[in-house]
């Protein structure tokens, strides 16, 4: 949502990920980027959680729209739902790589494949269970299953379709 010229997500969309899900994502990977910039603030608990993991990542509360990082490697993060349209849109302009935690059903939107189309740099990671997200007033598991959306990634597997 966007209120002025700054870029807001609703209360509604501020959760924090899940560090399984990050694991999940981590362990998918080839290599770990040294420079992964994860835009969505939320609590701001993100970096110090991933270091836990010896991952660094560039996480300020900085809008999404008018920043970006002077070095980046791979964009990674759970975005507001509410502005998924735009958030793709941007990064696909942008052409690195990213992974971005969403509800499933983004797979059938329009505009996802207005956006996408048949590309070949997209993959999908399916977790194998519902992650429970912090923040805002979720006191249980969120009603709705995430999948890591990736593009243009060097993951171990060529699938398209990614099995937890």
């Amino acid at each position: 949502m966007r209120i002025g010229n700054k870029f807001t997500p609703l209360k509604r969309d501020n959760y924090d990920t899940p560090i399984e899900a990050w694991d999940l994502l981590l362990s998918k990977m080839k290599t770990i980027p040294e420079n992964i910039w994860s835009p969505f603030y939320n609590t701001g608990s993100l970096k110090n959680k991933l270091k836990t993991r010896n991952v660094s990542i560039i996480h300020e509360n900085l809008d999404f729209f008018k920043y970006e990082p002077t070095e980046w490697d791979i964009c990674v993060d759970n975005p507001p739902y509410s502005n998924k349209k735009a958030i793709f849109e941007r990064l696909k302009k942008l052409d690195k790589p990213f992974a971005l935690l969403v509800p499933i059903d983004t797979l059938e939107r329009v505009y996802f494949k207005t956006i996408f189309g048949h590309s070949n740099k997209l993959q999908v990671i399916i977790p194998s269970k519902r992650y429970n997200f912090t923040g805002y007033d979720n006191k249980k598991n969120v009603p709705f299953k995430t999948i890591w959306i990736c593009y243009g990634l060097d993951l171990n597997s060529e699938n398209q379709l990614i099995f937890e």
